[in-house]
């Protein structure tokens, strides 16, 4: 895998004001102590998480998983995925969650066919479009187009993230009391997504953004590859396609895009937030 790729940009990207943020911000690779983690030996499968307690996996500010950053296969051929990475003290947060809807929306001038500049400079690597379903807003799923090997050869996959409810697949009040903290200002967020693709299979995420005790914020995320929600309960999908290999390429593939995103948001935000929605 190499940080180092890019996919060209069309003509009209190319003379877009944006794009200075796909070639002026060239990605980096990760630290070393976070390149060890994901490339070395995966993790116990007796130390993951189950699919089936997912929810064990929000924990309150200062507490963590004996593996943050990790993978391993699972005995029933499904996966398990953690990363983990903390946010600068220079970012503001919120300027990352308006990134995350912002690329949603394709800028005005976006030939049709070309993907998405906007989610095309996270990771010029792999990422090539993204867009709400509805083309109005989440309720309906965002669709993402992308690869997942920093340019290697492996195809591009489609992908739909569906939101769900945690309070419908076992979130008590009394766990949400355990994670809110008023001292930091936290407050859990209640719902979460699952991803579905162009071929059979599930993927079951979580996340947090949330303050560190020491300071500063932090994102948390986990993936059980080979699960999704339905009718109250966590089931199983088999057919999803899982190897050690995948989930180091996942693992490494998200790491980077959100190590890199911490390079352009503070400019990206500073110029476009206040601008039309559509900006080019």
């Amino acid at each position: 895998m190499s940080y180092k790729t890019m996919q060209e940009l069309c003509s009209v990207e190319k003379n877009m004001p944006l794009a200075k943020y796909y070639y002026d911000y060239p990605m980096k690779d990760l630290p070393e102590d976070v390149k060890k983690q994901i490339l070395g030996q995966p993790m116990s499968p007796k130390d993951a998480i189950p699919a089936e307690k997912f929810l064990d996996w929000l924990l309150p500010i200062g507490e963590y998983t004996e593996h943050e950053n990790a993978y391993c296969m699972m005995p029933d051929g499904s996966g398990y995925i953690t990363t983990y990475m903390p946010i600068p003290d220079s970012v503001d947060v919120k300027k990352m969650f308006w990134y995350m809807n912002w690329l949603n929306i394709h800028s005005k001038s976006q030939p049709a066919g070309t993907g998405n500049i906007r989610y095309k400079i996270w990771n010029p690597a792999d990422h090539w479009d993204h867009y709400f379903v509805n083309w109005e807003d989440a309720s309906e799923g965002v669709h993402t187009t992308e690869s997942l090997d920093l340019g290697e050869g492996d195809r591009q996959y489609d992908t739909i993230r569906h939101s769900f409810n945690l309070r419908e697949y076992g979130l008590t009040q009394e766990k949400i009391d355990s994670i809110n903290n008023n001292e930091f200002g936290y407050k859990l967020k209640e719902t979460s997504d699952f991803e579905s693709f162009d071929e059979a299979g599930f993927h079951l995420t979580l996340g947090q953004i949330r303050p560190r005790k020491v300071g500063g914020w932090e994102r948390r995320s986990v993936e059980w590859i080979g699960f999704r929600p339905k009718a109250g309960k966590i089931v199983r999908e088999p057919r999803t396609k899982c190897d050690e290999a995948y989930l180091r390429k996942v693992a490494y593939h998200t790491l980077i895009e959100w190590y890199h995103m911490m390079d352009f948001i503070n400019d990206l935000y500073e110029e476009y937030h206040d601008l039309p929605v559509d900006a080019d």
